[in-house]
């Protein structure tokens, strides 16, 4: 196969990898969230959890060609747009301020309360040097003024990301050498000059995973050769790493990843503990009395701890959402299309949720190249009140998805 049609068939295939982050006896209107983190002064470092500000959301579509946009999920007209000061244009060149040149590989966006993020990672099998290229980008939330800085060709970049006194940004960022060997290192990127400077060499790393920030500094997962996975403190002042007394493959916690707090369990009891002061105290909350025997916690959300509670048989689990400022128990369990509804993010209207997804057809190859046609699915966001989410109500509200009114992979 030469190489157009190698191109050809490694786009769509890229395309698809990146087109795929309780009861009636509860309260009606759930309570806020839990007690913020023990910490008192505000964090330095803001780790980057989604693409959602105040107002909206923003996310990015793909196209046939490997070239994508950014759109907008309007929160007050409940409206999804192309992120353009053109709206009659058709969106697919750099004069567009919804255009992005590449999306090959996998590409993502971010926000903060000041700027909008995207962040590509390197191809480097697109047999392409314009869609293979990584890069990070910040712009305003208009989608104007946008700084980029390219990532080096032979450096990889595998998400998670802090802002450091509002202006720079960290990240994790892996150097593969001709030899295959690779490098990973600290991160500070500078948008306002363009650079790309190493803060710190994880020597002898097989992997390391940005998943969150405190005050100090962002927080990692480690991985080493033959050793087992470690969290870690990469504390910004010191500029050295201090381990977090969690053990990773331990389901007994999870990190609330904006605050930098782990919830955990002692017994029933549920405990907070404070990644900055390394304090440990108690929430006052337990999990509820009942026949299970094992208990797994999976994830806080907006001041609910989602834990699986499980007994002796394989059919025998429940799955719960505590709220911590009231101890009441829910147990929401919405699917849609086959999976769950998930929340996408808190918003000062209740909460956007992640559906099913928005089934499209494009054109993908063989690996003869013959072209065939193919399935895949966007993203898919609706918005919900807090209280049917937790009620297992699903009365989820559509966007006018204005966006992909037109929109084809094809």
């Amino acid at each position: 196969m030469n190489a157009a049609a190698s191109a050809r068939l490694l786009v769509p295939l890229c395309l698809a990898a990146c087109l795929f982050g309780c009861g009636g006896a509860a309260a009606e209107h759930p309570a806020s969230s839990a007690a913020p983190s023990p910490s008192p002064d505000p964090p330095q470092v803001e780790y980057l959890s989604s693409a959602s500000t105040a107002a909206g959301f923003y996310d990015i579509v793909l196209h046939g060609d490997g070239t994508g946009n950014l759109v907008y999920y309007d929160y007050g007209t409940m409206q999804c747009v192309y992120l353009s000061s053109q709206p009659n244009s058709d969106h697919r060149d750099e004069s567009d301020t919804s255009f992005l040149p590449t999306v090959v590989g996998g590409a993502w966006a971010l926000a903060d309360s000041r700027h909008l993020y995207v962040l590509k990672d390197t191809c480097p099998f697109a047999n392409d040097e314009a869609l293979e290229a990584g890069y990070l980008m910040r712009m305003e939330h208009s989608g104007q003024g946008r700084q980029t800085v390219p990532l080096p060709s032979d450096t990889r970049l595998f998400g998670g990301c802090a802002i450091l006194g509002e202006d720079k940004m960290l990240t994790t960022l892996c150097q593969v050498k001709e030899d295959t060997s690779e490098e990973w290192y600290m991160a500070e990127v500078d948008f306002d000059t363009g650079t790309i400077r190493r803060r710190l060499d994880f020597e002898g790393a097989s992997a390391v995973q940005l998943t969150g920030a405190c005050a100090r500094g962002p927080i990692l997962i480690l991985r080493e050769p033959e050793k087992e996975r470690r969290l870690c403190l990469y504390d910004v002042e010191q500029d050295a790493l201090e381990p977090i007394p969690f053990d990773i493959e331990d389901e007994t916690w999870c990190l609330d990843d904006t605050s930098g707090t782990i919830y955990c369990l002692e017994g029933s009891e549920i405990c907070r503990y404070d990644v900055a002061s390394g304090q440990r105290q108690s929430t006052g909350r337990s999990l509820p009395a009942g026949d299970w025997t094992e208990a797994a916690v999976n994830e806080f959300v907006d001041g609910y701890l989602s834990v699986t509670l499980s007994g002796p048989g394989e059919e025998d689990y429940d799955r719960i959402a505590l709220c911590l400022a009231t101890g009441e128990v829910f147990r929401p369990g919405m699917e849609d299309e086959g999976k769950p509804v998930t929340v996408a993010a808190v918003t000062p209207e209740g909460y956007l949720v992640k559906l099913g997804g928005i089934p499209v057809k494009y054109q993908d190859y063989t690996p003869d190249g013959v072209p065939f046609e193919n399935e895949a699915f966007l993203s898919h966001y609706a918005m919900m009140d807090k209280a049917d989410y937790w009620n297992d109500r699903p009365n989820w509200r559509e966007f006018t998805n204005l966006a992909y009114e037109k929109y084809s992979l094809l």
